[in-house]
């Protein structure tokens, strides 16, 4: 998806909801959050069964969610070797099942995946760190690359999906566990942190 044309008009910065200006929805989603949901979960999860609308991704417990209801945030660099090597995997695993997802660079650039990122904005000139990365990273995750969250565009509800490289199964199976706990309205502070990971750069 090109975030520079078509949508731009409309979304400029966006990171959630197709229709809002990007700080309204983040200044949005900071008011929505009442902590940092996180989870994490074991297995696979399975694909979705055959003649399910494209949009609709299979629950651990059986549900579906469609995938309309969600998108992603994922925060990467030009420079940052990881993301590099894990964002064309995660745009190939998102395209498969419709999610959306707005890039935001910390440096400035692109990669291959993703070639014209956002980049973070400050409503306050003097603020010591741009809206889009204090909302996401304000409740104390380190500020590194590649790092994504699972946002709910109806409440507008964040969880750290994801720092560092990730495999896809294990992907896939936490984003299907946090839309699960999201669909439950569980208590952020009962799910556990995300599993770490050493492949990741700091800001």
């Amino acid at each position: 998806m090109n975030f520079k044309t078509g949508l731009a008009t409309v979304m400029l910065f966006v990171p959630v909801v197709s229709y809002a200006g990007a700080r309204e929805e983040l200044m949005a989603i900071e008011a929505a959050k009442s902590g940092v949901p996180v989870t994490v979960t074991a297995g696979v999860t399975a694909p979705p069964p055959a003649g399910l609308p494209e949009s609709l991704m299979a629950l651990p417990d059986g549900r579906r969610a469609d995938m309309k209801d969600y998108a992603m945030v994922l925060f990467m660099q030009s420079h940052c070797q990881y993301s590099a090597k894990f964002d064309p995997q995660l745009k190939r695993w998102a395209d498969q099942h419709n999610i959306r997802v707005y890039p935001y660079t910390l440096d400035g650039g692109g990669d291959a995946a993703y070639p014209v990122p956002m980049i973070p904005r400050k409503t306050d000139p003097a603020a010591p760190i741009a809206d889009e990365i204090m909302t996401f990273f304000g409740n104390g995750l380190p500020i590194a690359t590649p790092t994504a969250f699972v946002v709910n565009v109806n409440t507008l509800k964040a969880y750290p999906l994801m720092q560092g490289v990730m495999e896809i199964p294990a992907l896939e199976s936490r984003w299907a566990s946090l839309v699960q706990a999201d669909m439950d309205n569980l208590d952020p502070g009962m799910l556990p942190p995300m599993p770490a990971s050493s492949q990741l750069t700091p800001q």
